[in-house]
């Protein structure tokens, strides 16, 4: 008898909680409105954004370049010098250290896009293009406040899950498992503070939180934001 109430009022709870939770298209549509909306982000032909982050290792600085749609390039800079970086030219993606990995073959097609896209500030926009499917699983705490979980999987089966705050909309937590050579580690981002940025009508956090294994936790404040300043396709070339 005991058992079949627990599971009668389990039954009623997961139904309460289905009517209640939103679809997860309807959860990313309503972060999409809470930064700025699909038109301000259409409007948005390239983007350059510096930050600082502060690591085990000290201070470093780190400028990212979009072209939209489908130019990425990144740099890590440490007392001046380039120590890490990535580019994307629409259909490969190398990066290369000054800790070693940079004779590493460029990732190509699929594969390099998918990573693109998970660097791009606007991922939400892509995730038909790319085939990603979405599933509301559930709901949990960030900090002191509810945010619907998502589930979000490739055709090939990499799984993420995004947090995205019940109240604001705002996507406030990214949890992902990572594997590298030495094992498999938890990688989570915490988005805070958004805000707009002068000359952009969309929302951007400020200031991310990464807790990213071996690399310990990385505190990154945004230090400038331009849009449509005219990047080139020349600007996003992979040197051989």
């Amino acid at each position: 008898m005991k058992k079949l109430i627990v599971t009668v009022f389990s039954l009623i709870t997961f139904g309460s909680f289905a009517q209640d939770t939103p679809s997860a298209d309807a959860i990313i549509e309503k972060y999409l409105t809470a930064i700025g909306g699909k038109e301000a982000i259409a409007k948005i032909q390239d983007l350059t954004i510096s930050s600082t982050s502060e690591t085990q290792r000290g201070t470093s600085e780190t400028e990212m370049k979009f072209k939209f749609p489908d130019r990425y390039a990144m740099s890590v800079f440490a007392n001046g010098n380039e120590v890490m970086n990535t580019i994307y030219d629409g259909n490969r993606m190398k990066s290369g250290s000054s800790f070693g990995g940079g004779n590493r073959p460029p990732m190509e097609g699929k594969e390099a896009q998918m990573a693109a896209m998970r660097s791009n500030p606007f991922s939400e926009t892509l995730y038909d293009k790319m085939g990603i499917t979405r599933t509301v699983v559930g709901k949990e705490k960030v900090g002191d406040k509810d945010a619907y979980k998502l589930e979000l999987a490739t055709a090939d089966g990499k799984k993420w899950n995004d947090f995205y705050d019940v109240e604001s909309g705002l996507k406030v937590k990214t949890y992902s498992m990572n594997e590298t050579p030495r094992g498999k580690f938890e990688n989570n981002v915490y988005y805070l503070n958004y805000k707009k940025f002068k000359g952009l009508d969309v929302m951007l956090p400020s200031q991310t939180k990464r807790s990213a294994g071996q690399m310990g936790d990385i505190t990154s404040e945004v230090q400038s934001v331009k849009a449509n300043k005219g990047l080139k396709d020349s600007d996003f070339v992979i040197k051989e």
